[in-house]
């Protein structure tokens, strides 16, 4: 028969049971606790990032990437491409679109058609091409109509009169920038339009 009474220095079986319950739930909190706390600590990503490990085909896999996070490669830039000097030339070229035609004109009070490509090359390059547009077709290097870039300057035959009688600079896309005539000054032209007809060559001076 259980002894149900307590007596001095004796622990009855029920208080002993009881006892040793509350040891285990006291013990069982404590490790709880102290499984948080690490992780709190050692894996704050843990609270800060919830993640359904049900979803996931691997608890433990998912519990090493969050204690070991991997830092996310860099998406590289794309690199930025220098400007070139035939680049730098369209682009001097540019600053004097709707500028004034002169009969031999070559400065910014008022450019004929060649001295526009000559005050913009003498200004970018350093070379002195002259006003004429016969003269300046012995500077540089021929150029194929499928292989322009910008700054390639533009000669075109048969405009006015015979032979070579305007000339432009190329910026890119099947443009180019010219002084036109008196009318419409220094403008932006399609290559294959109009001009198409009277395109004669291309050269490269950078």
């Amino acid at each position: 028969m259980v002894d149900m009474i307590a007596r001095p220095g004796r622990i009855v079986r029920g208080q002993s049971r009881a006892a040793s319950s509350a040891l285990t739930g006291n013990r069982r909190s404590l490790l709880v606790a102290l499984a948080i706390a690490l992780l709190l600590g050692v894996a704050p990503s843990l609270a800060s990032t919830p993640v359904a490990l049900a979803d996931r085909d691997d608890p433990a896999e998912h519990f090493r990437e969050l204690m070991y996070p991997t830092t996310p490669t860099p998406t590289p830039e794309a690199p930025v491409a220098e400007a070139t000097t035939g680049d730098v030339i369209a682009g001097f070229a540019m600053q004097f679109l709707g500028y004034s035609y002169v009969w031999a004109g070559n400065s910014p009070a008022g450019f004929d058609c060649s001295g526009f490509t000559q005050y913009v090359v003498l200004n970018t390059v350093g070379i002195d091409i002259g006003h004429g547009t016969e003269g300046q077709l012995a500077y540089g290097y021929p150029v194929a109509p499928d292989q322009l870039l910008p700054g390639d300057l533009l000669y075109f035959a048969g405009t006015w009169g015979l032979g070579v009688s305007h000339a432009g600079i190329y910026i890119g896309d099947g443009l180019f920038i010219h002084a036109e005539n008196e009318t419409t000054g220094v403008v932006i032209s399609d290559l294959w339009g109009t001009y198409g007809g009277y395109y004669y060559t291309a050269t490269r001076v950078w």
